[in-house]
């Protein structure tokens, strides 16, 4: 009896450690194998206890598991409709509580702020607002939204979610000695003593919460939207919704001050109790203008096989929402893809009825815009207009009008193609020499230079628009153009530059013959560290900075005298009589009064 007794005891004693464990910390395992997206990750035996000493870490405390099991638990289902959407796999969401907890206000040492620990900076090329009213990155619908963006990026170019993961911590520069060129798209992988510390911390992340999820909160809260709140203050919103002024504020620190903003639609977060409506986040109330949308069905366009499952991602390029054709791709199957209208489609990426979808290559699936943000491109042989117009993501018949072309004029190699601004009238046609010296016939009117060309070796060149052969009296000989820019003469044009692999924010100060503390206050970095591949920086002093301490005064333009003229007259260049003056364009008027430096 007394056994049967001892017996029973241990058995309601196991069950309840069983009961605590399953209320706090649940005792994980790492396993040999585990799924990222359909990337299958195998780990090693050593490696697999080293990343289980980080999940006995993370689950000892039972008060702090439990306290992020509720934090991820309110935010995840926002996470997984955000990422969702954009084509990020699942387990990624863990890295909000990798990266800050999940506390929305968290600062690290770098600087990094809010639920994905974004710098300043990143927070803007992802396309959050961050200012003095407003701080996105503190909105868990906003973040959550950007990091997938950022996350994208770096598998455009990785193929390879796992090094996208440590991406996210090192940046796209950092991550590249850790690559294996053989794990680009592969669909295996290993884990072992040489894989980046943060991803192995990642998978910790994974197997410590991953049996957490859905646990309801453990004061019965849920987040519900508002997002036509816009000219609200938080004080207004509450009354409205009738919840606590003080609770409304913990959820929605990004905003700052004063009125919820009017510029573009913000997520406000409501703190509910009780049991949510059933899918509450993604179709809460006629209010929530951010639920997730019904898929768009174009029925006589789509085809058999098309379905969301296999739906491509859509990356941004130039700032513009694009898709990367398959081999097999028309326009038909492409467009469905991108869930648009076969019409939309050709009308974005400016194709006629006739023209072929090219395998590899990237379409928008929004429209295109009407100047590019680099000044100049030298078209490339064989290159057409449309290709540099999709290259850029400006509309063709823009690129073309900036030009004084038409659409269907031949394009010649090493032509110098203005992007951000309309050629001047009066501005020759320039030519970069490609391989050989460019030969023309000059004419009557004489030759202005190119100035305003900012980074490619440009030479000066004599082609005009087509002359009327009758007002041609005697035949002059051709001439050879000649490349009259120096080195230092075009550098001192460059205002934006891209880092390229290898570079570092003081060979690029020694470039340009500035300091990297100009460089620092000019790209508002926290560090010289905080650059990476591919990213563009300014160079050049801005007007603001650049015209302390000149002296400057008026100059009124006479007739016949063009920008390029005037920034010669006074020692100046072309983009700083445009800066200076806050000009739109280089067309001028007789009488108008210009500022410029007295040299």
């Amino acid at each position: 009896m007394k056994q049967l007794a001892k017996s029973l005891k241990l058995q309601v004693t196991s069950l309840f450690f069983i009961t605590i464990s399953t209320v706090g910390a649940l005792a994980q395992t790492v396993p040999s194998e585990m799924m990222l997206g359909d990337l299958r990750l195998t780990i090693n035996e050593s490696t697999r206890k080293q990343i289980q000493k980080d999940v006995d870490r993370l689950t000892q405390s039972q008060t702090y598991f439990n306290i992020l099991v509720d934090r991820m638990n309110l935010y995840f289902p926002i996470i997984e409709r955000e990422h969702g959407g954009a084509g990020i796999p699942d387990q990624i969401k863990f890295l909000a509580i990798q990266e800050s907890a999940l506390i929305s206000d968290a600062v690290s040492s770098a600087n990094a702020v809010g639920f994905w620990q974004f710098k300043d900076f990143t927070a803007r090329e992802v396309g959050l607002t961050v200012d003095r009213n407003v701080d996105e990155r503190l909105n868990i619908v906003s973040a959550s939204r950007g990091s997938a963006k950022y996350l994208n990026s770096h598998n455009f170019f990785l193929k390879n979610w796992v090094y996208s993961v440590m991406a996210y911590n090192t940046g796209r520069g950092g991550a590249q000695k850790y690559v294996d060129d053989s794990n680009l798209g592969a669909k295996r992988m290993t884990i072992n003593n040489q894989t980046h510390w943060y991803v192995k911390k990642f998978i910790a992340h994974v197997v410590a919460f991953s049996p957490a999820v859905g646990r309801p909160h453990s004061e019965g809260i849920w987040l519900d939207e508002v997002t036509n709140a816009g000219g609200k203050s938080l004080e207004q919103i509450a009354r409205e919704e009738k919840v606590d002024l003080e609770e409304l504020k913990k959820y929605n620190k990004w905003l700052k001050r004063g009125s919820v903003p009017k510029d573009k639609t913000y997520a406000v977060l409501i703190p509910r109790t009780g049991t949510p409506p059933k899918r509450a986040i993604a179709e809460n109330s006629r209010r929530n203008k951010i639920s997730t949308p019904q898929t768009k069905i174009y029925p006589t366009e789509l085809k058999p096989g098309i379905t969301e499952k296999n739906k491509s991602t859509i990356i941004p390029l130039n700032g513009i929402p694009s898709i990367l054709s398959r081999e097999n791709d028309d326009v038909h199957t492409i467009s469905a893809r991108a869930g648009i209208s076969e019409k939309k489609f050709r009308k974005y990426n400016d194709m006629a009825d006739a023209d072929k979808v090219i395998p590899n290559e990237f379409y928008y699936v929004k429209k295109k815009k009407g100047k590019a943000k680099i000044g100049f491109h030298v078209a490339q042989k064989g290159e057409s207009l449309w290709e540099i117009s999709q290259q850029y993501g400006i509309k063709i018949s823009k690129l073309a009008s900036r030009n004084r072309m038409s659409i269907t004029d031949d394009l010649k190699p090493g032509r110098v193609l203005w992007m951000d601004k309309t050629r001047p009238s009066d501005e020759p046609i320039a030519y970069h020499e490609l391989s050989a010296p460019v030969i023309t016939k000059p004419v009557a009117k004489p030759v202005a230079s190119t100035n305003g060309v900012n980074d490619a070796l440009i030479s000066k060149e004599s082609v005009e628009e087509p002359i009327d052969e009758e007002i041609i009296e005697e035949e002059v000989p051709d001439i050879i153009v000649p490349v009259v820019d120096t080195k230092e003469e075009r550098l001192s044009k460059v205002k934006i530059h891209t880092i390229a692999a290898g570079e570092t924010l003081w060979s690029i100060s020694r470039l340009y013959e500035v300091t990297m503390d100009d460089l620092l206050r000019w790209n508002e970095l926290p560090n010289p560290d905080a650059v990476s591949i591919g990213q563009n920086i300014q160079v050049k002093a801005p007007i603001e900075e650049a015209s302390v301490g000149k002296n400057i005064i008026n100059h009124t333009v006479q007739p016949g005298e063009t920008v390029y003229a005037i920034s010669r007259k006074y020692g100046m260049t072309v983009d700083e009589v445009v800066d200076l003056n806050n000009l739109k364009g280089f067309d001028l008027s007789v009488g108008q009064d210009l500022r410029v430096y007295n040299q």
